[in-house]
């Protein structure tokens, strides 16, 4: 093989290794502000619960109940 072609072989993996760490790059970055934006719905969670305790106590249960029925509908089987 000569020089050349070698050198274009290596360009060109150099080339798809920077492509590939780019698209690293960008996952990292989206992981990253997606991580934000949850600890922010967090916070704003966090923050309804304080200011009205029996209501969010209540929507829990709600949801528990309604999601305890679905299971028992779906998992009856004679």
């Amino acid at each position: 093989m000569s020089d050349s072609a070698g050198g274009g072989i290596q360009d060109s993996i150099g080339a798809a290794a920077q492509r590939v760490a780019g698209g690293v790059q960008d996952a990292a970055d989206q992981i990253h502000n997606a991580v934000g934006k949850a600890q922010d719905g967090v916070g704003e969670v966090r923050d309804v619960i304080r200011a009205q305790p029996i209501t969010a106590a209540l929507v829990v249960l709600a949801i528990g109940y309604l999601l305890g029925r679905l299971g028992s509908i779906g998992g009856r089987r004679h």
